[in-house]
């Protein structure tokens, strides 16, 4: 089912990222069903209802084919948060390092790296570990930022309607269970994987459009990760705001944040988009 293969990647991709910053605030609340774009339609046991609501309650840009942008490391605030002090010579060369990214959907993204100011003389390695952290992030962005959490009523196994107007839905797969909890206009607002190898939750947390008009949606503003491999627990929270790129909206600042240890903050600019072509 794509549900539990969307959120395989994604796990993944939270694991890739984590180690990539290794190497190198209070949670918003449940979003307000009265905003542009929401359904007053009220919540039933029918999949295809449901499954039609959770796919209209915020924004994901499914028609995204491409997205190629400049991408900008706050660098300093990195090294301080890992109390880490460089050398002027090495600061200034990795303060000018130009990277460029092209994520296609459901590829691998090209990265490439322009040292303006000098490489380093460990600049493979470095560059290693920035590849491993964008890519992370694309591979979380795809599935989870801009596409739909399902590809229909078929992925809906169960659903059990709740006290408040919303409900539990559960989509199954050999080796994962998947519960979202939706709110009472179809929004995901926590997402529960139990899995033969790893347990892991997922809250998404929602901000409205800053010029909201008619159908326009709230879009994710962060998420919440939880995850547990045996004895391991991993806590991240990626945040991200939004720009309007040729008709789509799509992330212009990105916070990485491995909660007890590091975060990074990226901005991405000069983008380029593709509209994806039909299969």
């Amino acid at each position: 089912m794509q549900t539990s293969r969307m959120l395989r990647k994604f796990l993944l991709a939270v694991l890739v990222s984590s180690s990539a910053l290794l190497a190198q605030q209070p949670a918003s609340s449940s979003p307000d069903p009265q905003v542009a774009g929401a359904s007053s339609e009220k919540l039933s046991n029918d999949p295809a209802k449901v499954a039609s609501l959770i796919g209209a309650s915020y924004y994901h840009p499914d028609e995204l084919g491409s997205l190629g942008c400049s991408v900008s490391v706050d660098w300093p605030a990195f090294f301080t948060a890992m109390k880490l002090t460089l050398p002027e010579n090495r600061l200034k060369s990795i303060q000018g390092l130009k990277i460029q990214s092209r994520a296609i959907r459901n590829k691998i993204p090209d990265i490439t790296f322009d040292w303006t100011g000098g490489p380093l003389d460990n600049a493979e390695q470095f560059e290693s570990g920035i590849k491993q952290m964008i890519s992370g992030y694309y591979q979380i962005y795809w599935p989870m930022v801009a596409s739909s959490p399902l590809a229909g009523p078929s992925d809906l196994s169960r659903i059990d309607l709740l006290p408040d107007g919303g409900a539990t839905t559960t989509s199954l797969s050999p080796n994962m269970t998947t519960t979202i909890t939706i709110d009472r206009v179809g929004t995901p607002t926590h997402y529960a994987i139990d899995g033969a190898a790893m347990k892991a939750t997922i809250d998404p947390h929602y901000a409205p459009s800053l010029n909201p008009v008619s159908g326009d949606l709230r879009r994710i503003s962060s998420l919440d990760v939880k995850e547990q491999i045996g004895t391991s627990t991993i806590n991240v929270r990626l945040s991200l705001d939004y720009q309007e790129v040729d008709g789509f909206n799509v992330p212009k600042h990105v916070s990485f944040d491995l909660l007890g240890a590091y975060s990074i903050n990226m901005e991405f600019f000069n983008c380029k988009t593709t509209a994806r072509t039909a299969p």
